[in-house]
Protein backbone atom coordinates (compact mmCIF):
# COMPACT_ATOMS: atom_id res chain seq x y z
CA UNK A 1 0.00 0.00 0.00
CA UNK A 2 1.34 3.43 -0.93
CA UNK A 3 -0.17 6.81 -0.17
CA UNK A 4 -2.00 8.88 -2.80
CA UNK A 5 -0.19 12.20 -2.36
CA UNK A 6 1.37 12.15 -5.81
CA UNK A 7 -1.83 10.95 -7.47
CA UNK A 8 -3.86 13.77 -5.90
CA UNK A 9 -1.19 16.37 -6.58
CA UNK A 10 -0.97 15.41 -10.25
CA UNK A 11 -4.75 15.30 -10.39
CA UNK A 12 -4.69 19.00 -9.54
CA UNK A 13 -2.01 19.59 -12.17
CA UNK A 14 0.51 20.84 -9.59
CA UNK A 15 4.27 20.49 -9.42
CA UNK A 16 5.90 19.77 -6.06
CA UNK A 17 6.88 23.43 -5.73
CA UNK A 18 3.39 24.65 -6.59
CA UNK A 19 1.88 22.33 -3.98
CA UNK A 20 4.40 23.52 -1.38
CA UNK A 21 3.42 27.14 -2.13
CA UNK A 22 -0.28 26.27 -1.84
CA UNK A 23 0.22 24.44 1.46
CA UNK A 24 1.93 27.46 2.95
CA UNK A 25 -1.27 29.41 2.33
CA UNK A 26 -3.10 26.98 4.63
CA UNK A 27 -0.40 27.23 7.32
CA UNK A 28 1.47 24.04 6.43
CA UNK A 29 5.16 24.76 5.92
CA UNK A 30 6.90 21.90 4.19
CA UNK A 31 9.86 21.64 1.79
CA UNK A 32 9.71 20.15 -1.70
CA UNK A 33 12.26 17.54 -0.65
CA UNK A 34 10.23 16.43 2.36
CA UNK A 35 7.03 16.32 0.30
CA UNK A 36 8.76 14.20 -2.34
CA UNK A 37 9.89 11.77 0.38
CA UNK A 38 6.31 11.58 1.66
CA UNK A 39 5.12 10.74 -1.84
CA UNK A 40 7.73 7.98 -2.23
CA UNK A 41 6.96 6.58 1.21
CA UNK A 42 10.47 7.28 2.47
CA UNK A 43 9.16 9.42 5.31
CA UNK A 44 5.88 9.30 7.22
CA UNK A 45 4.02 12.53 8.08
CA UNK A 46 2.83 13.01 11.62
CA UNK A 47 -0.93 12.82 12.20
CA UNK A 48 -1.28 16.62 12.26
CA UNK A 49 0.32 16.85 8.83
CA UNK A 50 -1.79 14.00 7.48
CA UNK A 51 -4.87 15.95 8.60
CA UNK A 52 -3.77 19.20 6.95
CA UNK A 53 -2.88 17.41 3.74
CA UNK A 54 -6.23 15.61 3.77
CA UNK A 55 -8.05 18.89 4.36
CA UNK A 56 -6.19 20.50 1.47
CA UNK A 57 -7.16 17.72 -0.96
CA UNK A 58 -10.64 17.44 0.59
CA UNK A 59 -10.35 13.69 1.20
CA UNK A 60 -10.37 11.60 4.40
CA UNK A 61 -6.99 10.61 5.87
CA UNK A 62 -7.46 6.85 5.17
CA UNK A 63 -7.96 7.55 1.46
CA UNK A 64 -4.90 9.82 1.36
CA UNK A 65 -2.84 7.15 3.14
CA UNK A 66 -3.71 4.62 0.43
CA UNK A 67 -6.53 2.55 1.90
CA UNK A 68 -9.20 1.13 -0.39
CA UNK A 69 -9.13 1.81 -4.13
CA UNK A 70 -8.21 5.03 -5.91
CA UNK A 71 -10.77 7.17 -7.72
CA UNK A 72 -9.06 6.73 -11.09
CA UNK A 73 -9.05 2.94 -10.79
CA UNK A 74 -12.74 2.84 -9.87
CA UNK A 75 -13.64 5.13 -12.78
CA UNK A 76 -11.72 2.93 -15.22
CA UNK A 77 -13.29 -0.26 -13.83
CA UNK A 78 -16.79 1.22 -13.98
CA UNK A 79 -16.27 2.21 -17.62
CA UNK A 80 -15.05 -1.31 -18.43
CA UNK A 81 -18.11 -2.78 -16.70
CA UNK A 82 -20.48 -0.38 -18.47
CA UNK A 83 -19.11 -1.49 -21.82
CA UNK A 84 -18.93 -5.20 -20.98
CA UNK A 85 -22.47 -5.36 -19.55
CA UNK A 86 -24.09 -2.83 -21.85
CA UNK A 87 -26.82 -5.20 -23.08
CA UNK A 88 -27.27 -7.03 -19.78
CA UNK A 89 -30.24 -5.14 -18.39
CA UNK A 90 -30.33 -7.01 -15.08
CA UNK A 91 -27.06 -5.64 -13.67
CA UNK A 92 -26.32 -2.46 -11.72
CA UNK A 93 -23.41 -1.65 -14.04
CA UNK A 94 -25.52 -1.73 -17.17
CA UNK A 95 -27.88 0.78 -15.53
CA UNK A 96 -25.06 3.31 -15.14
CA UNK A 97 -25.07 4.00 -18.88
CA UNK A 98 -28.77 4.85 -18.71
CA UNK A 99 -28.11 7.12 -15.74
CA UNK A 100 -25.39 8.95 -17.67
CA UNK A 101 -27.77 9.46 -20.60
CA UNK A 102 -30.29 11.05 -18.24
CA UNK A 103 -27.70 13.48 -16.89
CA UNK A 104 -25.56 14.42 -19.89
CA UNK A 105 -26.05 18.05 -20.96
CA UNK A 106 -25.39 20.10 -24.05
CA UNK A 107 -22.38 21.65 -22.34
CA UNK A 108 -21.00 18.13 -21.75
CA UNK A 109 -21.40 17.34 -25.43
CA UNK A 110 -19.65 20.59 -26.37
CA UNK A 111 -16.80 19.81 -23.96
CA UNK A 112 -16.35 16.28 -25.30
CA UNK A 113 -16.45 17.54 -28.89
CA UNK A 114 -13.97 20.40 -28.43
CA UNK A 115 -11.60 18.83 -25.88
CA UNK A 116 -11.66 15.11 -26.64
CA UNK A 117 -12.44 15.21 -30.35
CA UNK A 118 -15.60 13.13 -29.96
CA UNK A 119 -18.32 14.09 -32.43
CA UNK A 120 -21.73 13.91 -30.78
CA UNK A 121 -25.20 15.28 -31.35
CA UNK A 122 -28.02 16.00 -28.90
CA UNK A 123 -29.87 12.75 -29.57
CA UNK A 124 -31.38 10.59 -26.87
CA UNK A 125 -28.80 7.80 -27.36
CA UNK A 126 -25.57 9.79 -27.05
CA UNK A 127 -24.11 7.64 -24.27
CA UNK A 128 -25.17 4.48 -26.08
CA UNK A 129 -23.03 5.60 -29.02
CA UNK A 130 -20.08 6.29 -26.73
CA UNK A 131 -20.39 2.80 -25.26
CA UNK A 132 -20.65 1.08 -28.64
CA UNK A 133 -17.67 3.08 -29.96
CA UNK A 134 -15.69 2.39 -26.77
CA UNK A 135 -14.92 6.08 -26.28
CA UNK A 136 -13.10 5.50 -23.01
CA UNK A 137 -12.00 9.08 -22.35
CA UNK A 138 -15.51 10.45 -22.87
CA UNK A 139 -17.06 7.78 -20.66
CA UNK A 140 -14.46 8.36 -17.94
CA UNK A 141 -15.27 12.07 -18.01
CA UNK A 142 -19.01 11.42 -17.60
CA UNK A 143 -18.57 8.77 -14.89
CA UNK A 144 -16.23 11.06 -12.97
CA UNK A 145 -18.74 13.89 -13.17
CA UNK A 146 -22.07 12.15 -12.61
CA UNK A 147 -21.63 8.87 -10.71
CA UNK A 148 -21.65 9.78 -6.98
CA UNK A 149 -19.63 6.88 -5.64
CA UNK A 150 -16.42 7.92 -7.46
CA UNK A 151 -16.42 11.17 -5.49
CA UNK A 152 -17.29 9.54 -2.17
CA UNK A 153 -13.76 9.20 -0.82
CA UNK A 154 -14.84 7.63 2.45
CA UNK A 155 -16.50 4.87 0.45
CA UNK A 156 -13.47 4.50 -1.83
CA UNK A 157 -11.22 4.10 1.21
CA UNK A 158 -13.48 1.31 2.51
CA UNK A 159 -13.62 -0.81 -0.65
CA UNK A 160 -12.15 -4.32 -0.15
CA UNK A 161 -9.31 -5.55 -2.37
CA UNK A 162 -10.81 -8.97 -3.04
CA UNK A 163 -12.09 -8.86 -6.62
CA UNK A 164 -15.52 -10.36 -5.97
CA UNK A 165 -16.08 -8.25 -2.85
CA UNK A 166 -14.81 -5.20 -4.72
CA UNK A 167 -17.36 -5.42 -7.52
CA UNK A 168 -20.09 -6.41 -5.08
CA UNK A 169 -19.39 -3.25 -3.06
CA UNK A 170 -19.54 -1.11 -6.21
CA UNK A 171 -22.81 -2.72 -7.28
CA UNK A 172 -24.42 -2.20 -3.86
CA UNK A 173 -23.26 1.42 -3.75
CA UNK A 174 -24.69 2.12 -7.22
CA UNK A 175 -28.03 0.70 -6.10
CA UNK A 176 -28.01 2.73 -2.89
CA UNK A 177 -27.14 5.98 -4.68
CA UNK A 178 -29.79 5.33 -7.30
CA UNK A 179 -32.55 5.51 -4.69
CA UNK A 180 -31.17 8.66 -3.10
CA UNK A 181 -30.81 10.93 -6.15
CA UNK A 182 -31.43 14.18 -4.26
CA UNK A 183 -28.92 13.73 -1.42
CA UNK A 184 -26.31 15.97 -2.98
CA UNK A 185 -28.89 18.45 -4.27
CA UNK A 186 -30.39 19.11 -0.85
CA UNK A 187 -26.97 19.72 0.68
CA UNK A 188 -26.08 22.60 -1.63
CA UNK A 189 -24.10 25.05 0.49
CA UNK A 190 -25.51 28.41 -0.60
CA UNK A 191 -27.83 31.09 0.69
CA UNK A 192 -31.23 29.53 1.35
CA UNK A 193 -33.17 31.17 -1.49
CA UNK A 194 -30.44 30.47 -4.01
CA UNK A 195 -30.17 26.95 -2.63
CA UNK A 196 -33.85 26.29 -3.32
CA UNK A 197 -33.52 27.70 -6.82
CA UNK A 198 -30.58 25.34 -7.41
CA UNK A 199 -32.63 22.43 -6.10
CA UNK A 200 -35.41 23.21 -8.57
CA UNK A 201 -32.93 23.47 -11.43
CA UNK A 202 -31.32 20.18 -10.42
CA UNK A 203 -34.74 18.49 -10.27
CA UNK A 204 -35.41 19.68 -13.81
CA UNK A 205 -32.01 18.45 -14.93
CA UNK A 206 -32.60 15.02 -13.39
CA UNK A 207 -36.20 14.42 -14.33
CA UNK A 208 -37.07 16.38 -17.46
CA UNK A 209 -35.56 14.92 -20.60
CA UNK A 210 -36.97 17.26 -23.25
CA UNK A 211 -34.58 20.20 -23.76
CA UNK A 212 -37.25 22.72 -24.80
CA UNK A 213 -39.46 21.80 -21.86
CA UNK A 214 -36.53 22.10 -19.49
CA UNK A 215 -35.64 25.54 -20.89
CA UNK A 216 -39.23 26.73 -20.36
CA UNK A 217 -39.23 25.54 -16.76
CA UNK A 218 -35.92 27.20 -16.00
CA UNK A 219 -37.33 30.54 -17.17
CA UNK A 220 -39.86 30.55 -14.32
CA UNK A 221 -39.44 33.12 -11.56
CA UNK A 222 -37.23 32.37 -8.56
CA UNK A 223 -40.28 32.55 -6.29
CA UNK A 224 -41.97 29.78 -8.26
CA UNK A 225 -38.81 27.69 -8.27
CA UNK A 226 -38.46 28.06 -4.50
CA UNK A 227 -42.10 27.10 -3.95
CA UNK A 228 -41.74 23.93 -6.01
CA UNK A 229 -38.39 22.91 -4.51
CA UNK A 230 -39.81 23.25 -0.99
CA UNK A 231 -42.68 20.94 -1.89
CA UNK A 232 -40.26 18.40 -3.31
CA UNK A 233 -38.13 18.45 -0.18
CA UNK A 234 -41.17 17.91 2.06
CA UNK A 235 -42.33 15.03 -0.08
CA UNK A 236 -38.98 13.30 -0.21
CA UNK A 237 -38.48 13.64 3.53
CA UNK A 238 -41.73 11.75 3.96
CA UNK A 239 -40.68 9.22 1.34
CA UNK A 240 -37.66 8.25 3.40
CA UNK A 241 -39.75 7.44 6.50
CA UNK A 242 -40.64 3.83 7.14
CA UNK A 243 -44.23 4.13 8.25
CA UNK A 244 -47.68 2.68 7.66
CA UNK A 245 -49.35 6.05 8.11
CA UNK A 246 -52.07 6.25 5.45
CA UNK A 247 -51.39 9.94 4.76
CA UNK A 248 -47.73 9.23 4.05
CA UNK A 249 -48.65 6.30 1.83
CA UNK A 250 -50.97 8.55 -0.17
CA UNK A 251 -48.25 11.19 -0.49
CA UNK A 252 -45.79 8.55 -1.66
CA UNK A 253 -48.23 7.52 -4.36
CA UNK A 254 -48.71 11.14 -5.39
CA UNK A 255 -44.97 11.69 -5.55
CA UNK A 256 -44.53 8.74 -7.88
CA UNK A 257 -47.21 10.15 -10.14
CA UNK A 258 -45.62 13.58 -9.94
CA UNK A 259 -42.24 12.17 -10.95
CA UNK A 260 -43.85 10.49 -13.94
CA UNK A 261 -45.24 13.86 -14.97
CA UNK A 262 -41.89 15.61 -14.52
CA UNK A 263 -40.12 12.96 -16.58
CA UNK A 264 -42.56 13.02 -19.52
CA UNK A 265 -42.06 15.03 -22.68
CA UNK A 266 -45.58 16.47 -22.50
CA UNK A 267 -44.73 18.08 -19.16
CA UNK A 268 -47.31 20.19 -17.35
CA UNK A 269 -46.32 21.62 -14.00
CA UNK A 270 -48.13 19.54 -11.40
CA UNK A 271 -48.41 22.44 -8.95
CA UNK A 272 -50.26 24.62 -11.43
CA UNK A 273 -53.99 25.06 -10.97
CA UNK A 274 -56.70 25.54 -13.54
CA UNK A 275 -56.80 29.21 -12.62
CA UNK A 276 -54.51 30.08 -15.49
CA UNK A 277 -56.79 28.30 -17.92
CA UNK A 278 -59.78 30.16 -16.56
CA UNK A 279 -57.97 33.47 -16.99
Amino acid sequence: MSNRLRELREGKGLTLKELVDDLRKVDLKISSDTLAKYERGEREPKLERWQKLADYFDVPIPYLQGLGVSRDVVINDLVDKIIAEHNQFSTQFSSVGYELQQKITRSDIEYLTHNLGVYLDNSSNTVDKLIKNRDLKALRYLVGKYIPLVNDYSFLASIPNNVNDYYSALSEKILKDKYNPFTDIFSVNTEIDNRDVKIFESICDLLVSNADTKATLLERSDDKKIEISNKFQELFELLTDDTDDQRVLEIRDNVKKLLDVYASDDYKLATDTDAQDKD
